[in-house]
């Protein structure tokens, strides 16, 4: 299982790396399962980077984790509800900034019951 990253900040490749998994960015090539971490652009929209991602690679996504601002309330981390809908992945978490210890123990608990 790899966790790919699309980061603009620098927040979701924080959270992504400290998962203790191989990490590498949405703009690579990718072979395997992953973790998507990826980001709200303006008021909940998934980034272009990541539906161009998913557009690819879908298939091989378990799992999404949103960052996000609660500052912008019923928009925070809307993103995450989109690429459920759009392209039936599990959101397993929606996290606020680069997260916390218990944001990082609870994406480890849902990688490790992929078998990883």
């Amino acid at each position: 299982m790899i966790v790919v990253y699309d980061s603009l900040t620098g927040l979701g490749k924080e959270f992504a790396e400290a998962l203790g998994y191989p990490a590498q960015s949405v703009d690579m090539d990718l072979n395997e399962a992953c973790l998507l971490v990826t980001r709200n652009v303006g008021l909940g929209k998934i980034p272009d980077t990541t539906s161009l991602f998913l557009d690819r690679h879908k298939e091989l996504v378990t799992g999404v984790v949103v960052n996000g601002n609660k500052k912008f309330g019923p928009f925070y981390c809307k993103a995450a509800d989109k690429i459920n809908k759009l392209y039936h992945i599990p959101v397993i978490r929606k996290i606020s900034g680069s997260g916390d210890q218990e944001d990082v123990e609870f994406v480890k608990q849902f990688l490790k019951g992929q078998g990883n």
